[in-house]
């Protein structure tokens, strides 16, 4: 419920296509982003993102920075589909796979994809992150929901050891 009375961000998950990304992170420490977006979305994931390093106490700087910040925003896809939905038990006793009396599990959503390389000292680490939203709504939300998951994945990336 608290996801529709949001304004602004449609209720979303996110996954790595493996265990993610540790740096250990140190205050005033450099990073310079490097942003492709061959699919060409309307986005200011770059901006927001240096805006969210800043904020983590990192700085924002094109020469010699401390990590290089590739990002390759892939794409944002709308999804529709829906499955019937058959107990085995009701397929043997109807033994009619047609039968319309079966549910049917609907599933509309956004996803977004971004590749992510993080370069610091010479040694790569690299994921690809899928954000999806739980529902279809305005796109403009669904995006910023999407973008949101994806900064606050990044940040999580950087631990700061005092």
């Amino acid at each position: 419920m608290s996801a529709c009375a949001n304004s602004t961000f449609v209720e979303s998950s996110i996954q790595t296509n493996n265990e993610g990304i540790f740096l250990q992170a140190h205050p005033n420490e450099t990073f310079e982003i490097l942003f492709q977006n061959p699919s060409k979305i309307k986005s200011e994931l770059e901006y927001k993102l240096a805006n969210k390093l800043q904020n983590l106490g990192l700085t924002q700087s094109n020469q010699n920075p401390t990590y290089k910040i590739y990002l390759n925003l892939v794409d944002m896809k709308k999804h529709s589909y829906a499955q019937r939905i058959s107990t085995s038990a009701s397929f043997f006793y109807d033994l009619d796979p047609l039968e319309s009396q079966r549910e049917w599990l609907v599933e509309n959503y956004y996803s977004m994809q971004l590749n992510i390389e993080i370069v610091k000292n010479g040694k790569t680490q690299r994921t690809s992150l899928i954000a999806r939203t739980a529902y279809l709504a305005n796109k403009e939300r669904c995006q910023a929901s999407l973008e949101d998951k994806i900064l606050n994945q990044i940040a999580s990336f950087f631990y700061f050891k005092f």
